[in-house]
């Protein structure tokens, strides 16, 4: 895949420009994504004007904008937590995008009865209790929001709302986005304010350097756990920038 044309920028300030209003980039689903979740949200997309288009995504089923969504129903989050391939999936949305989500659809009783079908055997609470501790697992891990919902038509509204709320600055609907919670340490606080770094990644970054200092190194930054190669270079302009640091949310249009 290679990036071609121009790079549609999108900024994350007040929707009129020059007196005009900046478009909504569109949703992009994976050209391999198939099935009624897929099916579901091109539909509430449509009817919510959104221009949805399909193309090959190398990580990822849905781009909305500078987010990325994996989704996935309760049988693939198992199998691709115990074949390994759901955390290689998880560490390359890390990498290349600021901020990754995931969705996991399906009732649990659905799939007692397709697994037992299949001559497992299974329990309601064994199984629930696989599904929340993948779930807490990695949002311990990576800095990854996790949404869970049994029903299918839910976990669509839900993308097709994020993709809303994502392009539309918090002074649209009422709210201020005031993004600081007071610790007991200043450094703490300094690091909080820098886009995608939680409480639990900021220890992290001083666990693994010690200083506020030592992050200005990439070396030193590639020790921090679930902490991706776009927030990395993030963080390091920050620190290190003697221009403003404005964040921008970028579509590279690909074929």
């Amino acid at each position: 895949m290679r990036s071609v044309g121009t790079e549609a920028t999108f900024h994350l300030c007040h929707p009129q420009h020059g007196g005009m209003l900046m478009p909504k980039p569109e949703l992009i689903i994976d050209s391999n994504e198939r099935g009624l979740l897929c099916e579901s949200v091109e539909r509430k997309a449509e009817k919510a004007g959104l221009v949805v288009i399909r193309q090959s995504l190398v990580v990822g089923d849905y781009q909305l904008g500078g987010a990325l969504v994996e989704a996935k129903s309760i049988n693939d989050l198992f199998l691709s937590s115990h074949s390994g391939h759901l955390w290689r999936q998880l560490d390359n949305m890390d990498a290349n995008f600021e901020r990754f989500f995931l969705v996991v659809h399906g009732s649990i009783q659905k799939y007692l009865a397709q697994a037992k079908a299949s001559g497992k055997k299974v329990s309601y609470s064994r199984v629930q209790n696989e599904l929340m501790g993948t779930l807490a697992r990695i949002m311990a891990d990576f800095d990854c929001q996790v949404l869970y919902t049994s029903d299918t038509s839910e976990a669509a509204s839900f993308i097709v709302r994020l993709h809303d709320k994502l392009h539309k600055p918090a002074s649209a609907h009422g709210a201020h986005a005031l993004r600081r919670v007071a610790s007991n340490d200043i450094r703490m606080d300094m690091l909080m304010a820098v886009p995608g770094v939680g409480r639990e990644i900021a220890e992290r970054l001083l666990d693994a350097c010690g200083s506020i200092e030592e992050m200005a190194h990439p070396e030193s930054l590639k020790q921090v756990k679930g902490f991706g190669e776009s927030r990395r270079r993030l963080l390091i302009n920050v620190l290190t920038s003697e221009e403003p640091v404005k964040q921008e949310r970028k579509v590279r249009r690909t074929i």
